[in-house]
């Protein structure tokens, strides 16, 4: 019975090859979106999930009540602290970054000389809680031991080639500077995973070596990540409480001293990648709004393309009412009639799955591109990859089999064998109608949040940030230096020496530079004479007197640092230079009336001596802080506005003043414009996914449309052939065709606008500086929807309006 099914089946499909091949390029099209979506989506939920313990460890964060902000930088001193107190608390791990970029160097292969950014110090419970294996050496001693290191196998390969590095040294210059034993090899670090590093150095060398093993810091240098292991089932709510009361007990002179307080909490380690609203330096993140975001996209693209399915079945119904008839009356049971039809969906689903299985593996590279992510081949080796390919074959067939199944087998065979079949019922033609819309509804909510996204990144790019960053080269200062050499000098002698190229026009040296953070932060910004508790959070750089010139701050208060009259006096208040959001946030009513008055930050009285009108120093996704400058000429990081011609010579010039000067020191240099325009990378690869399926959406629409409209025109041709014999005219018989279909596709926009109106005020609520949907936004969307709309159905149209009218009628 079933080879019968099938065999009758395939005849079907074959016959109808223009409709089969609409169905099935319909739904492979929505199920490589919806496939590479869920291999996207899967990708951002698999993050971390690697780790054997991975639902029992947690991150420590602290959320302030003066500043309402939640960071997951902590003191040194909290993790033991916890663990002390907090039973719940299996074992802790502390990491620290090397916020100075070190210079690592192999005695062995003195040519072998990089800067490294991806290295941390850490206590040795960290390889006990998180599963990053070691490929030699012993995980029992593995940072135990001082003046020991574990690198990653790449690093190895990077330093020491095929030879075994166990037992060989590096020479390490950066927060710390000492030469390091490797004593194992870490298999390289998952891209999944929100740590990245190639470097772990003992937390007990950063501790002893820094300077700062000074019991009074051990709660206030805090640069630390804390990660503990609580005990399986745990009250997360109770165990925060707890954490909270340690924080508490131990700063409690602090705390009364400032009138403030702060809640400590347990945040999971399945949300800290995909929650990248709390701070924490150099470990990755993504968004659970882009992840949500895309999973809508993923569905609705899969259910337009079922849509279509649905749509055209029940369309031809009437072609198939004579066979259904004609089976009814030979003794065809209806179970038998709706499996026949399941059986015919689940083929049209099968060659659509291999068919999107194939365009899943040719097109994820360019996901991979366009997302910036590694998704790989071994997703097809998972079984819950399989099981979510099941699970869409089978909605699908049922989805877009059952219903034209039950409509064509409910039919009166009388009825159809007489030509009055039941396709043209009002309901099944408003549904028909209904789900048009749908497809086109979507699509406009497509093409409107693309236009959006995009005019939204457009302002962002072209905005007035307060400040000239074109043409501006970042060179960082020298790590490793001479013994007894004094930095602040050799660094003024590179900047005489640099003025003497005539490309470069101007030279400025400071702590920090725009897009990226600073240096130093504290959230006890206020006036002299406030209460304590009314502290805000600032920023501090230091700058030297051609900064402001440099990058076109605008002075709208006082004096800048080129006078004369502003210098640091020892034993006086630091001069300081405020922005306007400093000034606000310090409650004075103008710039002026801050000039020459004491503040406090962070314990250091300062005095305000001008005011820089207000800059963006980071993205549009964050407010301006407030920052303060003061005078200095020991900064680490030049910047210099060079000319653009011959550019690639005077980059050359540089190199060679900076490395006679700084022997031992690769050269790193940026340019500014490039690196803040960085801060927008994940964005425009939103916009750009965004739009390709905007555009898949509308072809798999298109598709659907043009399959009715072919039925439509083939139903009506005899009507055509009688308006033309009378007189007709080819327009107005193209617009009798298309009236319809262009009335469902404004219902479509009218349906569409409030809609991407407020899902993209969502995602714009994630930019502190946005734009104002505009008109126009919805005027493009529908326009463009509906001219596409009209060219696939004008199409059919003039074809059947341009034909014989003796072809139509002759039978009649």
């Amino acid at each position: 019975m079933f080879r019968s099914y099938l065999k009758i089946a395939l005849r079907n499909l074959l016959k109808r090859k223009v409709y089969s091949a609409i169905n099935i390029t319909g739904l492979s099209l929505g199920l490589t979106c919806c496939l590479l979506i869920f291999e996207y989506v899967t990708f951002e939920y698999g993050f971390d999930r690697f780790n054997e313990n991975f639902p029992d460890l947690y991150r420590v964060t602290e959320t302030g009540s003066r500043s309402g902000g939640t960071e997951a930088l902590e003191g040194y001193a909290l993790g033991p602290a916890l663990d002390e107190a907090v039973p719940e608390v299996v074992r802790f791990a502390r990491l620290h970054p090397d916020y100075n970029i070190p210079v690592i160097s192999s005695a062995e292969h003195p040519e072998k000389v990089f800067e490294e950014k991806s290295v941390y110090y850490t206590d040795p419970a960290f390889l006990q809680m998180f599963t990053y294996p070691l490929v030699s050496g012993d995980l029992r001693t593995a940072l135990v031991e001082s003046g020991t290191m574990l690198l990653s196998e790449s690093a190895a390969r990077k330093y020491f080639g095929t030879d075994n590095p166990i037992g060989k040294t590096l020479n390490v210059t950066g927060w710390i500077k000492g030469v390091f034993r490797v004593n194992g090899v870490l298999r390289d670090v998952p891209t999944n995973s929100h740590l990245q590093f190639d470097f772990l150095l003992p937390m007990t060398d950063l501790l002893q070596k820094s300077g700062y093993k000074d019991p009074t810091l051990a709660w206030h240098w805090s640069n630390f990540l804390t990660y503990v292991q609580l005990q399986p089932g745990v009250n997360i709510g109770e165990v925060g409480r707890k954490f909270t009361n340690v924080v508490m007990t131990h700063r409690k002179e602090h705390f009364e001293r400032t009138k403030t307080s702060v809640r400590v909490n347990a945040q999971p380690l399945r949300d800290v990648y995909l929650n990248g609203s709390i701070f924490a330096p150099k470990a990755i993140s993504g968004s659970y709004r882009t992840v949500y975001f895309f999973i809508v996209v993923g569905v609705v693209t899969l259910l337009i393309a079922l849509v279509n399915y649905v749509n055209l079945s029940t369309a031809r119904s009437l072609d198939r009412a004579r066979e259904v008839g004609i089976r009814k009356t030979i003794g065809a049971q209806r179970k038998q009639l709706v499996l026949q039809f399941l059986v015919e969906s689940a083929l049209t689903n099968i060659g659509a799955i291999l068919l999107a299985l194939v365009s899943t593996e040719f097109l994820r590279p360019m996901l991979n591109q366009l997302a910036g992510t590694q998704l790989t081949i071994d997703l097809l080796s998972r079984p819950e990859f399989w099981g979510a390919v099941a699970a869409i074959s089978l909605a699908g067939t049922l989805l877009a089999g059952l219903y034209p199944a039950f409509v064509l087998s409910s039919f009166l065979p009388a009825s159809v064998l007489k030509g009055k079949g039941g396709t043209s019922s009002f309901l099944r033609i408003r549904l028909r109608q209904g789900l048009v819309v749908f497809q086109f509804a979507a699509a406009v909510v497509l093409l409107a949040g693309t236009a959006i996204v995009h005019d939204q990144l457009n302002y962002v790019r072209h905005m007035d940030i307060g400040m000239n960053l074109n043409r501006v080269l970042a060179v960082r200062g020298p790590t490793v230096l001479p013994e007894g050499a004094q930095k602040t000098i050799m660094m003024g002698t590179l900047m005489e020496q640099l003025r003497q190229i005539p490309a470069i026009e101007q030279i400025t040296r400071s702590s920090a530079l725009p897009g990226e953070g600073f240096n130093w932060y504290s959230s006890g910004l206020r006036q002299s004479t406030a209460d304590p508790s009314t502290g805000v959070r600032g920023a501090m750089a230091w700058i030297d007197s051609g900064f402001a010139e440099l990058f076109d701050l605008e002075l709208i208060a006082g004096v800048g640092f080129e006078s004369n009259a502003v210098r640091g006096v020892e034993g006086q208040p630091t001069p300081v230079i405020a922005n306007e959001t400093a000034i606000r946030n310090l409650r004075f009513d103008f710039p002026e009336q801050s000039l020459n008055q004491l503040i406090h930050i962070g314990g250091e009285q300062c005095r305000i001596v001008g005011v820089y009108k207000d800059f963006n120093w980071s993205s549009a996704h964050s407010p301006r802080e407030a920052v303060l400058f003061t005078p200095t000429q020991a900064g680490s990081k030049l910047a210099l506005k060079v000319n653009s011609i011959n550019l690639g010579q005077t980059i050359a010039d540089i190199r060679r003043v900076y490395t006679t000067i700084f022997p031992g020191n690769p050269f790193d240099y940026y340019f500014v414009d490039e690196r803040f325009d960085e801060q927008y990378r994940n964005d425009e690869r939103f916009a750009t996914l965004f739009g390709v399926f905007a555009i898949l959406t509308i072809l798999i629409g298109c598709l659907g449309l043009f399959g009715l409209v072919s039925f439509s025109t083939e139903q009506r041709l005899k009507e055509v052939g009688v308006r033309k014999v009378l007189g007709a005219s080819i327009t107005s018989l193209v617009g009798l065709l298309t009236k319809e279909f262009v009335f469902l596709v404004c219902a479509g926009n009218v349906l569409a606008w409030p809609v991407t109106y407020h899902v993209m005020s969502l995602w714009l609520e994630d930019f502190a500086f946005r734009i104002e949907i505009a008109w126009w936004v919805f005027a493009l969307a529908g326009g463009l929807t509906l001219f596409i709309a009209l060219l696939t159905v004008s199409v059919q149209a003039v074809k059947a309006a341009l034909a014989n009218p003796v072809e139509a009628l002759r039978y009649e």
